[in-house]
């Protein structure tokens, strides 16, 4: 009897020491700042003029950017080469979700006005980089650097 009541009293304390463990069951943190989405969707609908749908849809798509871009922050330093890439990847999506969303003449001339006068302003950049014999990282930098939307 006496073993038991012991076992009993060790089994107790250990479930009291386990259920003392900090648990963090706090719902999610929004992490992004909402403020500048909201700003940039603002921007993008007045460009584009879109409807109350695309607004929503292009609110959807800012929001998962820079959901994006906040989770790669730590490559930043740690690995910039996958910082970039992945980089590239986001601005690569937001551009083409963006697109998916218009719907009048007008509006898909607009992106694409956009999309050539960012080729144009990236072309020019590469040739001063590479006229000043920058390195292949930093023009890369450069022209990632170089974006609307």
């Amino acid at each position: 009897m006496n073993k038991f009541f012991f076992l009993l009293l060790a089994l107790l304390q250990c479930s009291m020491a386990l259920n003392a463990q900090e648990t963090k069951t706090t719902a999610p943190t929004q992490t992004t700042n909402d403020q500048l989405v909201r700003k940039a969707t603002e921007a993008l609908t007045a460009k584009y003029s879109l409807n109350a749908d695309q607004a929503k849809q292009m609110y959807t798509i800012q929001l998962r950017k820079a959901k994006n871009l906040e989770q790669i922050v730590p490559f930043q330093s740690s690995d910039p080469a996958l910082y970039s890439a992945k980089t590239q990847n986001i601005q690569k999506s937001t551009v083409a979700n963006i697109r998916r969303i218009l719907q009048t003449k007008e509006q898909v001339a607009i992106y694409q006005k956009t999309q050539a006068d960012l080729r144009i302003l990236r072309n020019k950049k590469q040739k001063e980089l590479v006229g000043k014999k920058a390195s292949k990282e930093e023009i890369e930098t450069a022209l990632m650097e170089i974006y609307a939307e």
